[in-house]
Protein backbone atom coordinates (compact mmCIF):
# COMPACT_ATOMS: atom_id res chain seq x y z
CA UNK A 1 0.00 0.00 0.00
CA UNK A 2 1.45 2.99 -1.15
CA UNK A 3 1.91 5.82 1.44
CA UNK A 4 0.67 4.59 4.28
CA UNK A 5 2.78 6.00 6.42
CA UNK A 6 1.13 8.70 5.55
CA UNK A 7 -2.31 7.75 5.92
CA UNK A 8 -4.85 7.64 8.71
CA UNK A 9 -7.51 4.81 7.97
CA UNK A 10 -11.03 7.03 7.69
CA UNK A 11 -13.74 6.27 10.12
CA UNK A 12 -17.62 6.14 10.44
CA UNK A 13 -19.28 6.60 13.41
CA UNK A 14 -23.10 5.65 13.74
CA UNK A 15 -25.53 6.04 16.20
CA UNK A 16 -27.95 3.59 16.49
CA UNK A 17 -30.30 2.92 18.92
CA UNK A 18 -28.77 1.03 21.27
CA UNK A 19 -25.19 1.05 20.22
CA UNK A 20 -22.26 3.39 18.75
CA UNK A 21 -20.86 1.83 16.19
CA UNK A 22 -17.55 2.65 14.79
CA UNK A 23 -16.18 1.31 11.38
CA UNK A 24 -12.46 1.81 9.82
CA UNK A 25 -11.10 1.29 6.25
CA UNK A 26 -8.13 -0.63 7.17
CA UNK A 27 -6.67 -1.78 3.62
CA UNK A 28 -3.70 -3.54 3.46
CA UNK A 29 -3.25 -4.31 7.50
CA UNK A 30 -3.48 -8.32 8.80
CA UNK A 31 -5.76 -8.97 12.27
CA UNK A 32 -1.86 -9.81 13.70
CA UNK A 33 -0.90 -6.16 13.44
CA UNK A 34 -4.25 -4.42 14.53
CA UNK A 35 -4.77 -3.39 18.13
CA UNK A 36 -7.94 -1.76 19.66
CA UNK A 37 -8.32 -0.30 23.09
CA UNK A 38 -11.32 1.87 24.48
CA UNK A 39 -10.51 4.33 27.59
CA UNK A 40 -13.01 6.24 28.65
CA UNK A 41 -14.93 7.53 25.96
CA UNK A 42 -11.88 6.92 23.93
CA UNK A 43 -11.21 4.31 20.94
CA UNK A 44 -7.97 4.05 19.83
CA UNK A 45 -7.09 2.20 16.58
CA UNK A 46 -3.32 1.13 15.73
CA UNK A 47 -1.54 -0.77 13.58
CA UNK A 48 1.59 -1.67 11.95
CA UNK A 49 2.38 -2.51 8.00
CA UNK A 50 5.06 -3.72 6.11
CA UNK A 51 4.97 -4.88 2.13
CA UNK A 52 8.01 -5.36 0.02
CA UNK A 53 7.80 -4.85 -4.16
CA UNK A 54 10.49 -6.83 -6.06
CA UNK A 55 10.99 -6.09 -10.29
CA UNK A 56 13.24 -7.43 -12.24
CA UNK A 57 14.04 -6.74 -16.05
CA UNK A 58 14.85 -9.85 -18.45
CA UNK A 59 18.44 -9.06 -18.61
CA UNK A 60 19.20 -8.73 -15.40
CA UNK A 61 20.55 -6.04 -15.48
CA UNK A 62 17.59 -3.96 -14.04
CA UNK A 63 16.90 -4.74 -10.14
CA UNK A 64 14.56 -2.34 -7.62
CA UNK A 65 13.02 -3.67 -4.62
CA UNK A 66 11.01 -1.22 -2.84
CA UNK A 67 9.63 -1.61 1.27
CA UNK A 68 7.16 -0.01 2.56
CA UNK A 69 6.38 0.03 6.22
CA UNK A 70 4.73 2.36 8.80
CA UNK A 71 2.30 2.89 11.85
CA UNK A 72 -0.54 5.20 12.67
CA UNK A 73 -3.00 5.71 15.41
CA UNK A 74 -6.30 6.81 15.19
CA UNK A 75 -8.05 7.94 18.41
CA UNK A 76 -12.05 8.58 17.82
CA UNK A 77 -13.94 10.71 20.64
CA UNK A 78 -17.35 8.59 21.47
CA UNK A 79 -19.94 10.59 22.84
CA UNK A 80 -21.44 10.01 26.61
CA UNK A 81 -22.99 6.94 27.60
CA UNK A 82 -21.07 4.25 26.17
CA UNK A 83 -20.80 1.08 27.92
CA UNK A 84 -16.90 0.47 27.53
CA UNK A 85 -17.12 -3.28 29.52
CA UNK A 86 -18.84 -4.92 27.13
CA UNK A 87 -17.06 -4.02 23.64
CA UNK A 88 -16.51 -6.47 20.78
CA UNK A 89 -15.00 -6.00 17.70
CA UNK A 90 -14.66 -7.54 13.76
CA UNK A 91 -12.04 -7.29 10.87
CA UNK A 92 -13.56 -8.50 8.43
CA UNK A 93 -12.06 -7.91 4.41
CA UNK A 94 -9.92 -4.74 5.30
CA UNK A 95 -13.11 -3.28 7.82
CA UNK A 96 -12.86 -2.86 11.17
CA UNK A 97 -15.97 -2.65 12.51
CA UNK A 98 -16.74 -1.91 16.62
CA UNK A 99 -20.27 -2.04 18.40
CA UNK A 100 -20.23 -0.22 21.67
CA UNK A 101 -23.34 -0.83 23.33
CA UNK A 102 -24.96 2.24 25.13
CA UNK A 103 -25.49 2.07 28.50
CA UNK A 104 -29.25 2.07 29.70
CA UNK A 105 -30.27 5.23 30.89
CA UNK A 106 -30.60 4.12 34.46
CA UNK A 107 -26.85 3.16 34.33
CA UNK A 108 -25.23 6.45 33.19
CA UNK A 109 -24.01 8.64 36.35
CA UNK A 110 -24.82 12.36 36.29
CA UNK A 111 -21.60 14.51 37.26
Amino acid sequence: MEGFEKSVPKVDVIDHDKEIEVQAALPGVKKEDLEISIDIQLLTIKASHKTEKEEKKDEGKYFRREISRGEFQRAVALPDGVDNENVSASFNDGILTVPIPKKRKEQVQEY
